[in-house]
């Protein structure tokens, strides 16, 4: 592909995803057995734990994107253990454990070798067909501040590797002014997962609201992604919320292994 129509391609998805208002996390499930239909965003897992899962993955995109984008997961921010790649990443690329996830280790992304790999993983996966990468563990730069220059300069390398692919940042609002991004979408705005589904703390969520409302003034879309029991108050009262900010919003489970609950209502096509 020419770097013209690389870059018309990135433009005609660009449209689409100012367009799109109901969404789909579901990198957790098997997309084979989900239900991903009435959704124009959908996020999917596309590196798994083997190259027959990435290759099975692939496979799902074409009847997908007749009505949506379709997002690669890729984690920026932490080493995954039972990724295909964790082989290749010594104990000196990571800074400590991710408390609560087990197998999984904060990135050194100031390691050049880590970025490498990290470019790899984003040309393979627009190799395979995804619209774009969604970019999880931004906010590595907040629980680690010396790690935020590196971080910006990780993505503007994505960008200059894959420039057709749409770059979608998860809980960045470090980093994310900085970054040329398409779209933000952050966790637990509103509700989440703390021993329990729970209401986030007011402060926090006010704090959070305020750096997407600057991002949402800029003119990039903004994806909020909660987590609340089905069928509660809380899903509801997360909609509901998220709508009034002029967000999109989705309310899942803790494992993402369905598609979410709830979610913006689709809009009737006259």
């Amino acid at each position: 592909m020419s770097t013209k129509d690389r870059l018309a391609a990135l433009a005609r998805r660009r449209v689409a995803l100012r367009t799109a208002h109901r969404w789909a996390p579901a990198f957790g499930c098997d997309p084979a057995r989900c239900d991903l239909s009435g959704y124009e965003l959908i996020v999917l897992d596309g590196v798994g734990e083997s190259a027959r899962d990435q290759l099975r993955v692939a496979k799902l995109l074409p009847p997908l994107q007749r009505h949506a984008l379709v997002l690669g997961y890729l984690s920026l921010g932490t080493v995954e253990a039972w990724r295909p790649y964790a082989s290749q990443v010594p104990d000196a690329w990571t800074i400590g454990a991710v408390d609560d996830w087990p197998g999984e280790r904060y990135a050194d992304v100031r390691e050049r070798g880590w970025r490498e790999l990290m470019t790899e993983q984003a040309i393979t996966l627009s190799a395979r067909g995804f619209d774009g990468l969604y970019l999880d563990n931004l906010d590595v730069a907040e629980d680690h501040p010396p790690l935020a220059d590196a971080l910006v300069a990780l993505v503007r390398g994505l960008r200059e590797a894959a420039p057709e692919l749409l770059l979608v940042a998860q809980n960045g609002l470090a980093v994310d002014e900085r970054l040329p991004i398409d779209a933000v979408a952050h966790e637990d705005v509103f509700w989440r997962w703390e021993d329990g589904y729970r209401r986030s703390p007011p402060a926090e969520t006010e704090q959070l609201l305020r750096g997407l409302r600057r991002l949402h003034a800029r003119g990039l879309p903004v994806f909020t992604l909660d987590y609340a029991e089905p069928g509660s108050a809380g899903a509801a009262d997360a909609v509901r919320r998220s709508l009034q900010e002029g967000f999109h919003p989705a309310v899942s489970v803790l494992e993402l292994d369905r598609p979410p609950h709830l979610a913006e209502p689709a809009r009737s096509v006259v």
